[in-house]
């Protein structure tokens, strides 16, 4: 049910062979031009921290707020983990974590190090996970190849290798970088999963040091800019990783006196402004109408992220629900809002379908393609969504799984053994666990998600004999 990779040539022909039957609409036919995609994802921002969200005095994205008034804003997207490897791993496999084995961040400190700091004082040690996105796995890059397309990764990757911050550049091994995973351009992407600095030199291999004191998120979005000039005549895909707004919190000083010396929304700023030479350049070059524009977060932020409950690293709302705004001019409705559950596993197939292709030359693939969604039809289905987060964090809810189906959310905490069970319709800030109300209806998710833990074949955390009762 889950096998992803290409195993024979026949699958190689099935794709070139029938990639042209299957375009965005009904009605549309196989001499369509190919849709470019432009595919930006944000670090660590947070579900509240976009001007649109009306949660937060302060905060100005006219570009973003732009981008929800002329396309689609998604108010219940999630990222497949509460941190930013599985969650990259997901979208670039269209796998969920605990299938590609990257169920945590890939540590910087080195993974020996890692495991000794987060387990001491544990009951349960850690679930073992991979440092790097493997080679066999295929990518949405190298899917997007065979249909035509130009791909460039620009930004943060932090999918190669551990121990990152013991390089000089960032380069744990070359071959786990981007442009070995099915990217023609790769412009920032190594092992780092926060740059060394925010300001040239970068101290990062895979870009060239720009003017002294350039600032990277500036840099990133002119590389954007490069790439979309120079590939305008052939579709591409554009996978925009800005490194902002992870810490360390930086921004040029200027941007942060006009915040009153709020850095945090001082990059924010920058991102959005960003975003907007980003759309700028498509309406410049009269591909708006041929683009589709995707702007996500990788995992819930660190700041807040009102009305949902805990951060970056928890389980709750408020560590794997995101902000999510689809734009299609002339192709998705403007101003409308789409209330679906969706998932970073499901960008994979709905590329995938974009570009013509057939997910079903991808059987390993675990989401499903939101192109339905983007027509205004909501035939997805109430299907479940899971998340497998064995891993301790300081943050809050961790160490456990989850489930959500529908309009319920059942939470399993592993290191307490503690359950949760939510009414998300009435409850998004989950302050009420209705498990003793609906015990039926846990047990029943709880059987699902151990199901789906069974069929994944998901690590577990085990018992740590260090820990003393």
């Amino acid at each position: 049910m889950y096998n992803t990779c290409i195993n024979s040539p026949l699958q190689v022909v099935c794709l070139l062979l029938f990639f042209s039957l299957n375009c965005f609409s009904q009605d549309s036919t196989s001499n369509e031009i190919k849709p470019n995609i432009v595919f930006i994802i944000v670090d660590d921002l947070g579900y509240s921290d976009v001007e649109y969200m009306n949660q937060k005095e302060g905060i100005k994205t006219p570009n973003i707020n732009k981008l929800t008034k002329t396309g689609m804003q998604f108010t219940d997207a999630y990222a497949a983990a509460p941190v930013c490897s599985p969650t990259r791993a997901s979208i670039v496999a269209g796998k969920s974590p605990a299938s590609v084995k990257i169920t945590c961040h890939i540590p910087g400190m080195g993974m020996d190090k890692y495991l000794k700091k987060l387990n001491q004082g544990k009951r349960l040690k850690e679930a073992t996970f991979l440092d790097h996105l493997p080679q066999e796995e295929i990518t949405i890059a190298e899917a997007l190849k065979i249909q035509g397309y130009a791909t460039a990764y620009i930004g943060k990757w932090h999918l190669g290798g551990e121990g990152s911050i013991y390089t000089e550049d960032g380069i744990v091994n070359p071959k786990f970088n981007p442009d070995h995973q099915g990217f023609d351009v790769n412009i920032g992407g190594c092992a780092y999963g926060q740059p060394a600095s925010y300001f040239s030199p970068y101290k990062n291999g895979t870009i060239t040091d720009g003017p002294t004191g350039e600032y990277l998120t500036d840099r990133l979005g002119d590389e954007a800019i490069n790439f979309i000039e120079q590939n305008k005549d052939r579709p591409f895909f554009l996978n925009l990783a800005t490194y902002t707004v992870h810490t360390p919190l930086a921004a040029p000083d200027k941007i942060i006196e006009e915040h009153d010396g709020n850095t945090y929304f001082a990059m924010i700023e920058k991102l959005d402004q960003n975003v907007g030479k980003v759309m700028n350049t498509l309406a410049d070059l009269n591909l708006l109408e041929n683009t589709i524009v995707v702007f996500y977060s990788d995992n819930g932020g660190l700041w807040g992220n009102l009305p949902l409950k805990g951060k970056k690293g928890t389980l709750n709302e408020g560590g794997i629900r995101v902000p999510m705004v689809v734009n299609w001019k002339g192709k998705i409705k403007a101003g409308s809002v789409c209330n679906t559950p969706v998932s970073s596993v499901d960008f994979f197939p709905t590329f995938i379908e974009l570009a013509g292709g057939i997910s079903s030359a991808y059987p390993k693939l675990e989401g499903s393609s939101m192109v339905s969604l983007f027509n205004g039809k909501k035939n997805i289905g109430e299907r479940p969504l899971y998340w497998h987060f064995p891993h301790h964090r300081k943050e809050g809810l961790s160490m456990g799984a989850a489930i959500r189906k529908g309009k319920w959310k059942y939470i399993i905490a592993f290191e307490t053994e503690k359950e949760f069970l939510y009414n998300l319709d009435e409850d998004i800030a989950e302050q009420n666990n209705v498990l003793d109300t609906y015990p039926n209806k846990a047990k029943e998710l709880a059987y699902n998600l151990r199901a789906w833990q069974r069929e994944v074949d998901a690590e577990m955390p085990i018992e740590n004999e260090d820990f003393k009762k």
